[in-house]
C-alpha cells in the first residue's frame, strides 16, 4: 500500500512557494511594529522536505485524530511564544485567555492541516528563526518515525532499517538537529533564568509536558502490536489519556518534564538515539519558554541567549551525560499517571 506520493521538484517547489507567500504576509504584517522589536533575521540554512518513502503519510491515513492533534499542539506552541514576547502581562494572558481557547476550541477541533509558524508568531519566527527551524526539522523526525511505525505487519528488521535511514536524513542537517547525546538537566533547570516559565504559567506549562507525553507515548502503542486494529485501540487509548490529563487543569497534569524512557520505554530501549533527541528537544523547549518570560534576560539580550542554549543541545560535548544516568533520571521523573497505558507496554 502507497500512503503518499514520494516529493517531487515540482512538489517541493510548491509546498516551499507556499511557506515563502506565508512568511512573506507575516514579514509585511511586521512593518506596522515598532522599531525596538528589532530587525527581520532571515534564517540561515535552507527549508528541506520529508526524506521520500513509500510510508510517508501512514499515520495520518491510519490514526487521522492523533495527527490532527499535532497541527493543534504546533499552534499551541508558537501561540505561546508570540504572546511572551508581544503581552505586556505575558504569563496572565497565557494562563487565561490562551489556555481557555486551546483547551476548548483548538484542541477540540483541531486544524485539519499544518499551520507555518510565521503566521501564528511572527515576533517569535523572526526573532529566532534558526530555533524554529530546529524545532520543525525534529517534528518533520517525530512524523516520519510514526509513519515507519504505523505500516500494520511490517517486519521489524525492515522496521528498524527505515528508522536508521530517516534517523541519518535528520542527522544530514547538523545545523538543525538536536544531539543525540544525553544532557544534564542543569541546562534546562540550572540557570538563572530556569523554572520561571513553570512557576508563573503552570497550566500552560502543564499542558505542553501533556504535548510531549502523548507524543511519546504513541510511539509505545504503535509499537505493542503491529495489528492495524490494535494499533488504532492503543493510540486511541492514548488520545483519550492526554484529554483526561488537561481535564481540570492543572491537576493531573505532569509536575515534572516527561522524559522518553519514562513514558515510551519500548521505544527508548529500541531507538534510544531517536528518544534522546526528542528529550532533548522538549528540554529546549521549556528553556526557550523561560528565556523569553525571564526579567534575568533583558530583552536586548534574549536572542543570544536562545541561540546559545540551541547550540548547546546541538553540540556533542557541553553537559553530556551517560545513558545509564539519563535512564535513572528518567525514572526519577516517572509519575504514576503518565505510565503507558495498559495494553501499550511490555
Amino acid at each position: 500500500m502507497s500512503y503518499g506520493a514520494r516529493p517531487t521538484r515540482h512538489s517541493i517547489a510548491r509546498t516551499l512557494t507556499a511557506r515563502t507567500l506565508t512568511a512573506c504576509a507575516a514579514i509585511v504584517s511586521l512593518t506596522s511594529l515598532s522599531a525596538c522589536r528589532g530587525p527581520f533575521r532571515a534564517p540561515t540554512g535552507y527549508e528541506q522536505t520529508y526524506l521520500a518513502a513509500l510510508h510517508n503519510g501512514a499515520f495520518r491515513t491510519h490514526h487521522a485524530r492523533a495527527d490532527a492533534l499535532f497541527n493543534a499542539f504546533d499552534y499551541g506552541h508558537a501561540i505561546g511564544y508570540e504572546t511572551l514576547l508581544t503581552k505586556p502581562s505575558p504569563a496572565a494572558v497565557i494562563e487565561g485567555p490562551v489556555f481557555a481557547r486551546l483547551d476548548t476550541r483548538v484542541l477540540r477541533r483541531p486544524p485539519s492541516v499544518p499551520l507555518e509558524e510565521a503566521a501564528v508568531g511572527p515576533r517569535y519566527a523572526t526573532l529566532v528563526p534558526e530555533v524554529v527551524a530546529m524545532f520543525e526539522w525534529s517534528h518533520l523526525l517525530h512524523k516520519q518515525l510514526y509513519d515507519v511505525l504505523a505500516i500494520p505487519d511490517w517486519h521489524e528488521s525492515l522496521r528498524d532499517k527505515e528508522v536508521a535511514r530517516v534517523l541519518a536524513y535528520y542527522r544530514s542537517r547538523p545545523d538543525l538537529a538536536f544531539s543525540s547525546h544525553p544532557k544534564s538537566m542543569a541546562l534546562m533547570d540550572g540557570q538563572p533564568y530556569s523554572q520561571v516559565f513553570r512557576q508563573r504559567a503552570p497550566k500552560f506549562n502543564g499542558l505542553l509536558w501533556t504535548y510531549h507525553w502523548m507524543q511519546m507515548s504513541l510511539y509505545d502503542a504503535l509499537m505493542a502490536d503491529p495489528q492495524l486494529d490494535a494499533q488504532r485501540t492503543a493510540v486511541g487509548r492514548v488520545v483519550d489519556r492526554f484529554f483526561a490529563l488537561i481535564a481540570n487543569a492543572p491537576s493531573e497534569m505532569p509536575t515534572m518534564m516527561p522524559m522518553s524512557a519514562a513514558v515510551a520505554p519500548r521505544f527508548s530501549a529500541r531507538y534510544p538515539e531517536a528518544a534522546i533527541i526528542f528529550d532533548n528537544m522538549h528540554a529546549m523547549h521549556d528553556v526557550l519558554s523561560d528565556i523569553l518570560l525571564s526579567e534575568a534576560v533583558p530583552a536586548a539580550q534574549k536572542r543570544q541567549a536562545i541561540l546559545r542554549a540551541a547550540a548547546t543541545y546541538r553540540d556533542s560535548t557541553t553537559e553530556i551525560t551517560t545513558r545509564a544516568e539519563w535512564l535513572e533520571m528518567a525514572q526519577m521523573m516517572t509519575e504514576s499517571r503518565l505510565r503507558p497505558p495498559p495494553g501499550t507496554h511490555p
